[in-house]
């Protein structure tokens, strides 16, 4: 049976760090270092406009010379973001992520979002799933 995205979601879940799109890029960034993420979500709760994330910062503002102390949230944001449910499998978040090119995803349960997913986090779920099936076939070799 595949894992449900739910099931992968650390508890206590982290809270989602959100940040008003007229916030400067180097505010962004200073969040990030202060909670150790790499991305944010521009918006709020009800109305999110996308994600900001370190790539996006690199591609969008250093790249292009622009100044971070200048330059707002909303001006670099990735905005077509994808949202998959709690209940979706983490096959379809890790296909999401590969089809995108894009390393965070929004998960939503009950219409509300409630989780960041990154590929870091998907990441360590299919090595911790690889593990169990190794330690799995080794007890079986040994039984026998």
């Amino acid at each position: 049976m595949a894992n449900l995205i739910h099931s992968i979601l650390p508890r206590p879940r982290h809270p989602i760090a959100y940040v008003n799109p007229e916030v400067s890029v180097a505010q962004c960034v200073d969040i990030m270092l202060q909670r150790n993420i790499g991305a944010l979500v521009v918006g709020n709760d009800e109305n999110i406009l996308g994600i900001l994330s370190e790539r996006d910062i690199v591609r969008g503002l250093v790249h292009k010379g622009l100044s971070p102390n200048k330059t707002k949230a909303s001006d670099v944001l990735y905005a077509d973001i994808t949202v998959r449910q709690s209940s979706d499998t983490v096959d379809m978040a890790m296909e999401a992520i590969t089809y995108t090119k894009r390393r965070h995803i929004l998960v939503a349960e009950d219409g509300k979002i409630i989780a960041l997913l990154s590929i870091g986090d998907l990441l360590l779920n299919l090595l911790e799933d690889k593990k169990r099936v190794i330690e799995q076939l080794e007890n079986y070799i040994h039984a026998y």
